[in-house]
């Protein structure tokens, strides 16, 4: 193989030097992100009070949560809830105990994002065992325009984010260092993280997948038992709810899928087809109206909650499956917002400064890029501007990230395969008519990590390049 100055695949016990207690500079940059994330949430509460701080989502979670609270069931509207899984509406448990439920959740968002910042710089240290580029990813996911934004909203992006943060630095420990405790509470950490967002829950097992393949190419057979058992914990740790949906009804982690896979992605296939707008085709399906959904499925009426939306999930299911090129496209737009959305109205809109209908996202569903970016420029010059800066800044993390990859053979190392691997996981999974760029947040610490790394390859290529005009006089 040839020789690399990252850290070799599948390394030895001893690749790794014991890590060193956290410098100052990393506590002055979580400080500083925390102070950021307070300003901001502040600003938003004296510009446009408490509600900004509340999304089409928050009541999702919080009625579960008084319901846990009131009478020891996980329910929503008189109806046990199986779209949302427990984890958000537990942790909001302890701020509705309290008489300041919107301060006591935002408090814990602040102090959660401080802890994913920190978390990012361990997770750097730990991939490339360097402690210059682990402070510039931590500065740099202070800075992070999504991470600011969410964590001022009552919705699961901020928790969920610092768990995977976390979660991959206890597996990245095993990948170095052969612990199989490390193994084990990080892929637990992961499956537990989809208890908060369902989106994670093939995560643990693509990265326990993964790393059996570079086990196989390297023949490291003592790996495949320990990554078998991590498998059967994360298991472990989802059929539980799994079988609690199952008694009612639905055979699956969260009914969410099923919802989306009918009244999202099938509703823009049907609008593919039919030449209408998105948004009037899911409407026309029964999308938010139970009423008009039964007048379509008339039979559906005797229904139970969990068969409607096992039919939902069969039936938009066979609808993409028949028109799997028209969907396919779809996904594909879907994918590239979810990547390129520079999350600029996220800061905007609890301001008061992007309308919270602004139609931007059935624009671009419905009439394609040009026509949405035209629509921002004439009626929100604004909006355009942050969207450029903003979009400008992360077209230069992933720039980064790239040159970090491709550079020093590092694209060897598992470390960075479980990186790229789950940006890529976070990315594909939220494509389709109805991904943006919120969907990218929990995996905007792991650009971070690798921008830091190419923060660093640049500043070489820069300094060779000043060498040599001065060694030419």
């Amino acid at each position: 193989m040839t020789e690399s100055r990252s850290p070799p695949p599948l390394a030895s016990n001893e690749t790794m030097t014991p890590r060193r207690s956290v410098p100052r500079s990393v506590l002055r940059i979580v400080a500083f992100a925390v102070i950021l994330r307070v300003v901001y949430a502040v600003g938003m509460w004296v510009v446009t009070g408490e509600s900004s701080f509340y999304g089409q989502d928050s009541g999702t979670y919080i009625e579960p949560a008084r319901e846990l609270l009131s009478h020891g069931v996980f329910a929503r509207h008189g109806q046990v809830e199986l779209q949302r899984t427990p984890g958000y509406s537990v942790f909001l448990i302890p701020a509705l105990v309290s008489r300041h439920f919107t301060l006591i959740v935002i408090a814990l968002h602040v102090m959660l994002s401080g802890l994913a910042v920190l978390g990012t710089f361990v997770l750097a240290r730990r991939v490339f065992d360097d402690e210059r580029i682990a402070v510039v990813a931590a500065a740099l996911y202070s800075v992070e325009p999504l991470s600011l934004a969410f964590t001022a909203m009552v919705t699961t992006e901020t928790l969920f984010t610092t768990i995977v943060v976390w979660a991959l630095v206890l597996i990245v420990t095993y990948v170095h260092r052969e612990r199989l405790v490390d193994l084990l509470a990080g892929s637990a950490m992961l499956a537990i993280g989809a208890y908060v967002r369902p989106a994670g829950y093939y995560l643990p097992v693509g990265i326990a997948l993964l790393l059996a393949v570079v086990a196989v190419v390297h023949r490291a057979w003592r790996r495949m038992p320990q990554l078998a058992l991590a498998v059967v914990v994360v298991a472990a740790i989802v059929l539980p709810w799994r079988l609690r949906n199952r008694a009612h009804g639905y055979d699956g982690f969260s009914a969410a899928s099923s919802a989306i896979m009918y009244f999202a992605n099938a509703a823009a296939v049907n609008a593919a087809l039919s030449g209408v707008p998105f948004a009037d085709m899911q409407a026309q399906m029964g999308n938010l109206d139970d009423e008009r959904y039964l007048r379509l499925h008339p039979d559906q009426r005797t229904w139970g909650q969990g068969e409607r939306l096992s039919y939902q999930g069969r039936e938009g299911s066979a609808i993409v499956r028949r028109h799997a090129g028209v969907y396919a496209r779809i996904h594909m737009a879907g994918l590239a917002r979810v990547v390129l959305d520079p999350g600029a109205i996220e800061l905007l809109r609890p301001f008061g400064l992007y309308p919270k209908t602004g139609g931007l996202l059935n624009r671009l569903v419905t009439n394609g890029l040009v026509d949405a970016v035209g629509y921002l420029v004439r009626t929100n010059p604004l909006a355009t501007l942050g969207l450029f800066l903003v979009g400008a800044m992360l077209m230069a993390l992933y720039g980064l990230g790239l040159c970090a990859v491709v550079t020093q053979r590092r694209f060897l190392d598992p470390s960075v395969q479980i990186l790229v691997a789950s940006i890529a996981y976070f990315a594909l999974i939220a494509g389709g008519p109805i991904g943006y760029g919120r969907f990218r947040h929990p995996a905007m610490p792991l650009v971070c990590v690798l921008a830091a790394a190419g923060v660093y390859v640049v500043g070489g290529l820069v300094r060779r390049f000043r060498a040599r005009r001065v060694a030419r006089g």
